[in-house]
């Protein structure tokens, strides 16, 4: 007996018409930033609570577990599936079985993306945080510039001269990767509070148990919107985990585009009283302030060298960026294993309405600069 057109629209056509319907309106919701801020600010947080209070109360990666199995669990499900199918083939009933199987596929795509929409996809048509933080107004000049280079010199110097090191030299933090993971949510919160613009539920990062594979992918942490649980690559040096799991956390606060969540982690770290996590925080300035005053410098190089000489970072900075260098120099995947990640990345942030795919990541120029003026020297 062939399915009715009820059964059709009802079992089928309707899910799909929904998840069409879930894609536009992110898409119509990019054009009212204001919109997708005050969701961001109200029924997230109620979406999310549960997620993270359950994801918090178990010690594993729930991601990871869920992954795992997954994978696992993939050829027993389709060998299953086949069987019925030529089953169902065999007794005449194949129009009936699958349509059934479409029906149960559709809707549960359906739930899913809801579920994905409510935890994380409405997130991406907020306001930028840039834009909540009144920064990129203004262009700063080379003499402001090097005042800022300077400062961030001086609190990377001093951050790091903070910091425990390990047998290596390294910076690292006391008790090792699981003590930290177990302090960051409490640290990430602490400093939070004086951006009230980032807001959220909290939960603890989650240590993943297969980091060092993970590695092969380029990939160093990630949100899992479905438990609203963030994951560590906790096989790179801790002293790179530091920035890692606050980026993470900051999707849980609601920031889904990437240099969103890269911003606020920033503005965490260099807040916080935790010397890892300013040492974090300065070291992402240090790199993005270098590179605004180089372009400032412009064909004027002289200048530049002249200034660089007279700037002085501790031995220990050139210790840890050899050792993250070193670890990422022992990690050799296949080069397809690094185009087929990249380009997922890429397509997922695409289709979330993020342009520039992977290249979101990018902060904007003069974000130090903002900062600083803003949040430092503006308070002096």
């Amino acid at each position: 007996m062939k399915p009715s057109w009820k059964r059709w629209i009802f079992g089928i056509i309707l899910p799909v018409v929904l998840i069409v319907f879930l894609y536009v309106l992110q898409m119509i919701l990019t054009k009212f930033p204001s919109v997708g801020e005050a969701y961001a600010k109200g029924p997230f947080l109620v979406f999310s609570f549960l997620p993270a209070k359950i994801s918090n109360l178990v010690p594993i990666s729930l991601t990871e577990v869920f992954v795992v199995t997954l994978v696992l669990s993939s050829p027993i499900l389709i060998a299953w599936l086949v069987i019925r199918i030529v089953r169902a083939i065999k007794e005449k009933r194949g129009k009936k079985y699958f349509f059934n199987v479409g029906r149960v596929l559709a809707w549960t795509m359906f739930g899913i993306y809801l579920w994905f929409m409510l935890l994380h996809g409405l997130n991406y048509t907020r306001y930028s945080l840039d834009d909540e933080l009144g920064f990129g107004q203004r262009k700063y000049t080379v003499e402001e510039l090097k005042e800022v280079f300077i400062w961030a010199v001086n609190g990377l110097n001093e951050s790091r001269a903070a910091c425990e090191e390990d047998e290596n030299g390294v910076a690292t933090y006391p008790g090792g990767t699981v003590a930290f993971l177990n302090d960051v949510e409490d640290l990430y919160e602490e400093s939070a509070k004086d951006f009230p613009m980032i807001k959220g539920n909290s939960a603890r990062p989650k240590f993943v148990a297969l980091s060092h594979y993970w590695s092969y992918t380029d990939i160093v942490g990630m949100y899992f919107p479905f438990f609203a649980e963030a994951n560590v690559n906790t096989d790179i040096p801790l002293v790179s985990q530091f920035y890692n799991a606050c980026h993470e956390l900051s999707h849980l606060h609601g920031y889904a585009v990437e240099n969103d969540a890269n911003l606020a982690a920033i503005l965490v770290c260099l807040n916080s009283d935790c010397p890892q996590l300013r040492y974090a925080g300065f070291r992402e300035a240090f790199d993005l302030i270098w590179d605004d005053l180089w372009i400032a410098f412009g064909n004027d190089r002289e200048g530049y060298v002249e200034f660089m000489q007279t700037q002085y970072l501790l031995e220990g900075y050139f210790v840890d960026t050899d050792a993250i260098h070193a670890y990422w120099d022992s990690i050799e995947p296949p080069k397809i294993v690094e185009e087929i990640s990249d380009a997922t990345n890429d397509a997922y942030l695409k289709a979330n309405q993020q342009k520039d795919g992977v290249k979101s990541y990018n902060m904007p120029t003069s974000t130090v600069a903002d900062y600083y003026f803003t949040y430092v020297k503006g308070r002096s």
